[in-house]
């Protein structure tokens, strides 16, 4: 899930019934390979494997390059004073805005190391910004720096408590660390605070599946009206409403022309159902299963999205409990 997006134009119910109709057809053309044995347990893995063999990669320019040498020729246009200087000046606002940017862009460029020390020359220039603060724990986070992510949030919300992408940062290093009761008050008021419905739909999935990993027998969601579009069938999935079979649909329906969400293209959307999915596997005790979701989710390569970030943090765990039972 990406910081921004917005809701789609097409009704979500119709969008849904043409999904179910679609699904069944699937379902009808692979109860002919059932008795090949050819029928498959992970639907989902199966559409990594697939989209994995025919994704074509354009070496000739390296994705998000563009717009990292557009944030660093800003940067040195704008002759940034010395950290120690900035907060001082009169540009102090704009040059925190063009270390930002230029942290941005090294973000999606996988250098976790560069941004944050982009992000921490933007807060040189704004001690007091809640979300430049943010922004350095989420780039730890991703970096792995846990320790430090907790932190940078927490210095965050002590500024602005009530900022929900704070928060929901907040909620993220919790359920990495296990810790169920922090982690469900953190995504129950993300999923009733966020002002957008489809953003407040990750907190309902993530809420959700803190309630599942801690052992609660029915979890809950927020009572709100949900967002149309993605994730809504990721909502329904989890409350047995939607199959893994019938994710794909809306998940492929990611790269056509009318599909107006922004950031939901397919491997957007693989990437998210992998991580919600495997989770949902975590909770049901199996280990291995869920290690293969987050793995097919790594090579995706979305890693701007806070489930690649997540999934990586699960896969460290998974890695070491799988480990542990073998040499029992």
């Amino acid at each position: 899930m990406p910081t921004l997006a917005r809701r789609a134009q097409e009704s979500e119910s119709v969008r849904l019934k043409a999904s179910v109709i679609l699904a069944c057809l699937l379902g009808l053309a692979a109860s002919r390979t059932m008795a090949a044995g050819e029928i498959s347990e992970h639907p989902l893995l199966d559409l990594a494997h697939e989209l994995q063999t025919t994704r074509k990669l354009d070496l000739r320019t390296t994705p998000g390059a563009p717009a990292l040498r557009q944030a660093e020729h800003a940067l040195e246009q704008a002759h940034a004073p010395p950290d120690g200087e900035c907060a001082r000046r009169l540009g102090a606002l704009r040059f925190a805005e063009l270390h930002m940017d230029l942290g941005a862009a090294l973000v999606g460029q996988g250098d976790f190391a560069g941004a944050a020390r982009q992000y921490r020359r933007a807060r040189a220039c704004r001690p007091r910004d809640a979300q430049i603060l943010a922004a350095i724990a989420g780039v730890l986070f991703d970096a792995r720096d846990y320790a430090g992510a907790r932190d940078a949030i927490r210095a965050s919300l002590a500024i602005a408590p009530r900022a929900v992408n704070s928060n929901r940062l907040a909620g993220n290093i919790d359920f990495v660390a296990e810790r169920w009761a922090e982690a469900v008050s953190r995504f129950r008021y993300v999923a009733s605070s966020d002002p957008d419905r489809v953003q407040a739909g990750y907190g309902q999935l993530m809420l959700w599946l803190s309630q599942m990993r801690a052992g609660v027998a029915k979890p809950e969601y927020v009572e709100r009206l949900p967002g149309d579009g993605w994730p809504q069938p990721l909502l329904l999935y989890m409350r047995g409403e939607y199959t893994e079979a019938e994710l794909t649909v809306p998940i492929q329906e990611g790269d056509e022309d009318y599909n107006s969400q922004p950031n939901t293209s397919t491997d957007e959307r693989l990437c998210e159902a992998l991580f919600y999915v495997g989770e949902a596997y975590w909770a049901r005790g199996q280990l291995e299963v869920a290690r293969d979701y987050f793995a097919a989710l790594v090579n995706i390569k979305v890693i701007y999205f806070l489930e690649h970030g997540l999934a990586l943090a699960e896969i460290a765990k998974l890695r070491e409990r799988l480990s542990a039972a073998t040499d029992r």
